[in-house]
């Protein structure tokens, strides 16, 4: 070994002592921690001699290894774990830091910000018996995060959708999370698929069966898809692509406030009903635009979002839905429903005035949206940023956030 390589050894070595005794000095006797000193100062002297030969070098430090691995407990020698266990503790302090006080990752579940932001959405495999090779699942994955899904017939007959359920399941093989677990029927026989609970499962069998049909008969109500398939035939073969994934900005909102066109997220614990159950407080991350704010007068005429009787214009996403432009299909008023009845902009000349301290959140896919028109207003404590980019998946909307 070179004399420049084993200096640099002889740092490292150097630094292991200083940890030891900053470790476990109230453990090691006063007569060990005297020779430690005294080594640690021999082997700085010699590492700072520029004339020091390799071998007395060598020797010093292997005198102050021995001493180490005798007073070093679990610090020295190191370990795989014990090294690698503090590098891990340090980075996931990092990241924590970084999430809490600057950028947090969010990923959106739902197409309620759609073709802005995408949710997670069925790519129907039009073969339905042909299943995708190994590299081709995997280079989906990776550059889309998707998933593939598939339900194979046990028997032969007519297929039917009889029941959906939430069930407890796991994400990432440990995390627990809520499923939606949707029951067929093939000549009777049970089969049964199970997917996120944000997943829109019926869009994925209405673009597998355009032709299928929701029947209610007295006694039950089922989705019939109209088909018959033979035992070992796919009924379902689709790929669930991941939602968009984005960082969100927390930090501006504490020097500028929030405007009028700003993608923002919140968290619904602070907005009761939002779920539909006024006694029920969900902990949730949801994402919106701000469609206004304290003190303006909101109403929705001909597609377009009115504020203070003029249309709103303060970025695209809102001349876009005026427009009805592309998969833009405008802004709607609410859909009536007994069970979560409209609070705002609830139909034609309903205007709406803001309180101070709150937002007005509508999505940009405004009929299928559970919005502010829902549930009311936002208020100001449950903000927590901007959406400022979108990191994954790798498709056209990749980049800075609308």
């Amino acid at each position: 070994m070179s004399i420049s390589k084993q200096k640099k050894a002889s740092k490292e070595l150097l630094q292991a002592a200083h940890k030891v005794y900053h470790y476990r000095r109230d453990l090691i006797s006063e007569g060990r921690l005297v020779e430690l000193d005294k080594a640690v100062g021999e082997l700085q002297a010699l590492t700072e001699d520029k004339a020091v030969k390799l071998e007395p070098l060598s020797a010093c430090m292997g005198r102050l290894d021995a001493l180490l691995r005798k007073i070093g407990g679990k610090i020295y020698p190191k370990t795989f774990w014990s090294d690698n266990l503090e590098v891990a503790l340090v980075a996931a302090i990092i990241v924590i830091g970084i999430r809490t006080f600057f950028f947090q990752p969010f990923i959106i579940p739902t197409n309620s910000m759609y073709p802005t932001y995408s949710g997670m959405n069925a790519v129907v495999y039009e073969d339905k018996n042909e299943a995708p090779a190994a590299l081709t699942r995997a280079f989906r994955f990776i550059t889309l995060g998707a998933r593939h899904k598939s339900l194979v017939a046990k028997n032969s007959g007519t297929v039917q959708v009889v029941g959906e359920e939430k069930v407890k399941g796991k994400k990432w093989f440990f995390l627990p999370t809520v499923l939606s677990e949707y029951t067929l029927q093939v000549g009777g026989v049970p089969h049964k698929i199970r997917v996120p609970a944000d997943f829109d499962m019926s869009a994925a069998i209405q673009r597998s069966y355009p032709e299928s049909k929701i029947v209610r008969d007295p006694d039950r109500s089922y989705w019939d898809l109209g088909t018959r398939v033979e035992a070992g035939d796919a009924i379902l073969r689709f790929d669930i692509t991941l939602g968009d994934a984005l960082f969100v900005d927390r930090i501006s909102y504490h020097f500028k406030r929030p405007e009028a066109g700003d993608p923002f997220v919140f968290r619904t614990r602070h907005i009761p009903g939002i779920e539909g159950d006024s006694k029920n407080i969900v902990d949730k991350y949801y994402i919106k635009r701000i469609g206004g704010i304290g003190g303006e007068t909101l109403e929705i005429k001909d597609s377009s979002l009115l504020v203070n009787g003029k249309p709103r214009t303060e970025v695209e996403a809102f001349a876009r839905n005026a427009r009805k432009e592309g998969e833009y299909g405008g802004y709607v008023y609410p859909s009536s429903n007994p069970a979560n009845p409209p609070k705002i902009l609830t139909g034609p000349g309903d205007s709406t005035e803001i309180p101070e301290a709150t937002f007005v959140a509508l999505g940009d896919n405004s009929a299928n949206s559970l919005d502010s028109r829902y549930w009311g207003f936002v208020p100001e404590k449950a903000v927590i940023g901007r959406a400022i980019f979108i990191y994954y998946p790798f498709t056209k909307r990749w980049g800075l956030a609308e």
